[in-house]
């Protein structure tokens, strides 16, 4: 097996190893030249919808930086488009949703029918990366998390604290339950599709989770979450959850049943790692800090390194605390790799 593969599913195992694997949230992007020019000639729903195109986009930092796995790109909102609520993107604006979630009514016309169909695209590309890789690096599915999912489908867009979606938990905990559930439902289908594709892992990607409480996480999120995170259990499915903002529900976050976390910028990864020896952990370089110089991210990345030596685990990635930023140079992404790669034992 590949070393670079042999890493990533050494520490999702906690076998020994080296060092710790490597990868980015959004690793492939518009900080790349050649995605921005894959993106002049294809809009972005057509590189998600076509293997070959997600493919080339996911290979692009393969091929540039030292990582250990890769992730197929797309995006969380597919699964709303699937349901008929009409995602389009505006040129330099963030997501809006054409049919919002605000009634039962409007539950009830979420086209939940053969969904899978309108989804295979994604399971293919994580087929056609797989098959393009030929195990020479690990390969992460992703989905969005219920709750961002039902925070977007709520608030008809985007929002810095998405009040809409967090009224109607309260005003109408019924409709919000039944709508995680169901959203659950195709998260868990998605999930099961990739790793079955050939996806090594999945990550669910809880954005906006860190906006409730702890409270209101364990009533509203937790269950939707066990759904997901059982299942993937029973069929032997590496699983990791990244809840954005969510330092304040780390002692809850155990009771998803997630197999790892990964950790938002602002989590301290000693104390996360003392709360759960047994998880994996991931992250959690801030991503601005690649804008700050190389020095700053050898620096950065030594600390988390260190960090992570300090315990005995062997379950332990290297990531960002979220995902990298436009303006983000890629010799800065180089040197984060490169520092990792150094760390051999």
């Amino acid at each position: 097996m590949d070393p670079r593969r042999n890493r990533f599913l050494a520490a999702l195992k906690g076998t020994p190893h080296d060092r710790p694997p490597v990868w980015l949230m959004r690793q492939a992007g518009r900080y790349l030249p050649g995605y921005r020019e894959l993106r002049k000639a294809h809009s972005f729903w057509d590189v998600c919808h076509s293997p070959e195109l997600a493919t080339q986009a996911a290979l692009e930092p393969l091929a540039r930086f030292k990582l250990d796995a890769a992730i197929t790109f797309s995006d969380i909102l597919i699964v709303l488009n699937a349901l008929g609520l009409d995602v389009t993107f505006g040129p330099g604006e963030g997501p809006r949703i054409g049919h919002p979630l605000r009634t039962s009514s409007d539950l009830a016309s979420w086209n939940t029918r053969n969904v899978m169909e309108r989804l295979a695209f994604m399971p293919k590309a994580v087929a056609h990366l797989a098959k393009t890789l030929d195990g020479s690096h690990g390969l992460l599915g992703f989905a969005g998390a219920p709750f961002t999912l039902f925070c977007y489908a709520v608030e008809g867009g985007g929002s810095d604290d998405f009040r809409k979606a967090r009224v109607l938990l309260h005003q109408e905990p019924e409709l919000a339950k039944k709508a995680l559930d169901t959203l659950a439902d195709i998260v868990l289908e998605l999930t099961l599709a990739q790793a079955e594709a050939g996806a090594d892992a999945v990550q669910l990607f809880d954005t906006w989770g860190g906006l409730l409480s702890r409270e209101e996480y364990e009533t509203f999120c937790v269950p939707a979450l066990q759904r997901i995170f059982d299942a993937l259990q029973k069929k032997g499915v590496p699983s990791l959850l990244f809840a954005r903002g969510g330092m304040h529900l780390l002692p809850i976050l155990g009771h998803t049943h997630a197999s790892g976390f990964s950790l938002d910028w602002r989590m301290d990864f000693a104390e996360t790692r003392k709360l759960y020896p047994n998880h994996v952990l991931q992250g959690n370089l801030d991503p601005l800090f690649l804008l700050a110089g190389e020095g700053v991210v050898r620096d950065e990345t030594k600390k988390l390194l260190s960090a992570m030596k300090s315990f005995p685990s062997e379950k332990n990635i290297v990531n960002l605390g979220h995902g990298i930023v436009p303006e983000t140079p890629p010799e800065a992404v180089a040197a984060m790799c490169d520092e990792v790669a150094a760390s051999a034992r």
